[in-house]
């Protein structure tokens, strides 16, 4: 519940010229499991309107609210309006439009084709709702090198036509004795053109000196290749992730009875009993990246002209 205030968004709002840098009138497209429409979060705080301009459904199975529960927690760390707790929960940019495109099943599994059906879909119409920035809060093991990786080819096409990409780093930094793991990068965050995000944590302070890397956050490089004609293999090393964002423990929207929270009760943050001002509690690189996405959708607001090179 204190992630404008650590982060230093608060700051930045304060600093902006007219004292509210929300991202109004920016679009951030939310790739994921679908989302809670009906929640408060993505109530406008001005005109009473949902910030949901358009969902779109990848997965065949026709809907696009969100019964497996982490794409409603996503957009609302991204663009949560903070209608709930006096703004305690709020999101990092909570006036910005939000575009639902579903590409996880009620049981959070998806395929590369749901994804790359998104992003198509993104090239055609993101100019319709002022999409500049991608969120992915997902990723596959990367094996192939970022050069040829279908994700990693359609996610550079969108960096392309102007679109900030942000994707999670993965949740692989550690293994099962607890010893740190490198090079277990997802895929897309092993593109070169995007923004990867690993997770922080922050002890559940507002002060930043005890802020540690999350056991959990996957660290580069990136160790995907490609193999040559004598069979030798080319790895391709970038360092990664390129930044790292509170990810562990937030308090973010709840969708109701989602599949998450059926697996574990205890993920419910108690802060309401109405469905649609419910938060729930959840850590990964996942909760991490649309905090970044929130803040590159504030600097195009405040500079509508930046590229994502010069993010």
């Amino acid at each position: 519940g204190h992630i404008a205030h650590t982060t230093g968004t608060d700051n930045v709002r304060s600093m902006s010229a007219d004292g509210a840098l929300d991202g109004n009138g920016i679009g951030i497209a939310i790739v994921d499991s679908g989302i809670y429409a009906q929640h408060t979060s993505f109530t406008d705080t001005v005109t009473g309107q949902s910030r949901i301009v358009v969902s779109q459904d990848f997965t065949g199975e026709g809907r696009t609210d969100d019964p497996y529960g982490h794409g409603t927690h996503v957009a609302a760390a991204a663009a949560g309006s903070g209608i709930v707790a006096r703004g305690e929960y709020i999101g990092i940019a909570p006036r910005a439009k939000i575009v639902n495109l579903r590409v996880l099943n009620s049981k959070g599994v998806g395929s590369v084709s749901n994804v790359l059906s998104a992003f198509n879909w993104l090239m055609a119409n993101a100019s319709t709702y002022n999409v500049r920035v991608v969120n992915l809060s997902i990723g596959m093991p990367a094996i192939n090198s970022y050069k040829f990786d279908p994700l990693c080819v359609s996610a550079r096409m969108l960096v392309d036509r102007g679109i900030v990409v942000v994707a999670a780093a993965g949740n692989n930094g550690k293994n099962s004795a607890g010893q740190k793991v490198y090079g277990q990068v997802h895929s897309p965050g092993i593109e070169a053109s995007v923004i990867t995000v690993g997770a922080v944590d922050t002890h559940g302070t507002n002060q930043r000196g005890d802020d540690t890397i999350a056991t959990y956050s996957s660290r580069g490089p990136t160790r995907s290749f490609w193999t040559d004609a004598n069979g030798i293999n080319h790895y391709d090393n970038l360092i990664k992730p390129e930044i790292a964002a509170a990810g562990n423990k937030t308090i973010f929207a709840q969708s109701p009875n989602n599949y998450l929270l059926q697996q574990n009760p205890a993920l419910d943050a108690g802060v309401s009993n109405s469905p649609i001002r419910m938060q729930m509690m959840l850590s990964g690189t996942s909760m991490a990246a649309p905090l970044v996405a929130g803040a590159a959708a504030l600097m195009f607001e405040a500079n509508p002209t930046l590229t994502p090179n010069l993010m």
